[in-house]
């Protein structure tokens, strides 16, 4: 048209056919076009440089048009530069959400006649307002893309938007525009046809495109293969995990009940056994007394006669005489409280010299000594022990035992015998203290 173009449009997309489309278009309206690849390029460019006016495109490696948008609209040196999105995308959403990040409208990528003029008027470039060139001037000299090139352009966005759900209304806009623009450009069409060079380029990029789009869809086969066989591998280990589990707690349930049964099984055992034994000893024990009462009887009855049955110590009254050895050596008493003890001609607790036995090895743990119920001991010097009254009995084979100078031994008997626990002594208890005891006559 030979008119110096005083407006600047920014043209951002990475479709360098999209680009040339547009430019052409533009340039029938007097504006000159500049193409930046991406979201990052325009705004590096915007820098340094004044536009009119920003195309902008949707899909785009790196910054998206949402992307992009939303940074320029920041920017108090771009944020007054009406942007008008150039894409495929559409649909009353999308139109809402772009006018809400500040773009003025939608520029289809079909480019039709009626689209472009509808975009130049709200941006104010072109008609009355703008002070441009005329429609008429424009009719009669306009450079419409053809036919290929909208092809082109389609296809691209056709790829970049993955299958837009709006496919169908698309393919049908395309092939109203393609049929009007055919009847519109029919020389032209006729013009392009003979350069056949060119329209088996365009074939060649087509099938490109479509062999591309081919192998796209078979890797994303083969990896959705690939993410189904591990998660299918996977799922089989966490159910064989799981039954494993199941099992294990199974097994463990039915051991936990045995055991409890074994144990209830001993326990009454035990107890029966600890009663049948308790009233062996208990009988015995009785046995012994009466049998010694009675041998004391026998050979002392004439001391007993001479001497008060009465155990004295400086308290008062402790207990009563129960016998006296052979031989005048030791006495026999029963406490107040029940408990038997022995005494010196001396009046002082003799000394047992009986063994403490140990049921864990090295002399740890509680004592125990191999006596009848209810005795006081003398354990060492100065140190009572005795046997509760009423105090339970063990018949097992001791570890280890210590003798009166404190030395530890090992048990090495095979025998077991009957075990009562050692207590250290309690005069509340036994009635029985280390102190001197006498007789009045």
């Amino acid at each position: 048209m030979g008119v110096d173009m005083s407006k600047k449009a920014l043209i951002v997309d990475d479709s360098r056919t999209a680009f040339m489309v547009l430019a052409r278009v533009l340039s029938n309206y007097d504006i000159q076009s500049i193409h930046a690849k991406s979201g990052d390029e325009a705004i590096v460019y915007l820098k340094d440089n004044v536009v009119d006016v920003i195309f902008l495109d949707q899909a785009m490696p790196g910054k998206d048009g949402f992307e992009t948008i939303k940074e320029l609209k920041e920017s108090s040196k771009t944020d007054d530069i009406p942007v008008m999105m150039f894409t495929a995308r559409s649909g009353e959403k999308y139109h809402q959400e772009v006018k809400a990040l500040g773009a003025v409208g939608v520029l289809p990528k079909e480019l039709s006649s009626e689209e472009v003029e509808e975009a130049l008027l709200k941006l104010n470039l072109w008609g009355a307002i703008s002070g441009n060139v005329s429609a008429e001037q424009v009719e009669n000299d306009i450079l419409q893309p053809t036919a290929d090139e909208k092809l082109r352009v389609w296809l691209e966005s056709f790829l970049e938007n993955e299958f837009s759900p709006q496919l169908s209304n698309k393919v049908r806009k395309a092939t109203d525009d393609l049929r009007r623009d055919t009847i519109h450009y029919g020389k032209r069409m006729l013009d392009e046809i003979a350069k056949s060079d060119k329209q088996q380029q365009v074939l060649q990029e087509v099938k490109g495109q479509t062999d591309y789009l081919k192998q796209l869809f078979t890797t994303s086969f083969k990896q959705y293969r690939f993410i189904s066989t591990v998660f299918i591998v996977l799922l089989f280990v966490l159910t064989a995990g799981i039954i494993w589990l199941l099992y294990q707690t199974t097994s463990l349930a039915a051991e936990q009940w045995r055991l409890q049964q074994k144990i209830a099984e001993l326990s009454v055992e035990s107890a029966a056994g600890e009663k049948r034994l308790s009233n062996k000893i208990d009988q015995q024990s009785l046995a012994v007394e009466n049998l010694v009462a009675e041998k004391n009887n026998a050979d002392n009855e004439s001391t007993l006669e001479t001497h008060n049955s009465g155990i004295y110590s400086e308290q008062g009254i402790v207990g009563k005489l129960i016998s006296i050895e052979a031989e005048g050596n030791r006495l026999t008493a029963k406490s107040a409280y029940g408990y038997l003890f022995m005494i010196t001609p001396q009046g002082r607790v003799a000394d047992n010299n009986i063994k403490r036995y140990y049921i864990e090895p090295g002399c740890n743990g509680a004592v125990y000594a191999n006596a009848v119920p209810g005795v006081v001991l003398k354990v060492g010097q100065n140190t009572l022990g005795y046997t509760e009254l009423q105090g339970y009995a063990l018949v097992q084979k001791p570890l280890s035992w210590m003798d009166n100078t404190n030395q530890c031994h090992e048990y090495k008997n095979d025998k077991e015998i009957v075990l009562r626990q050692l207590v250290e002594n309690d005069e509340r208890i036994t009635g029985v203290t280390d102190t001197v005891y006498f007789q009045l006559n």
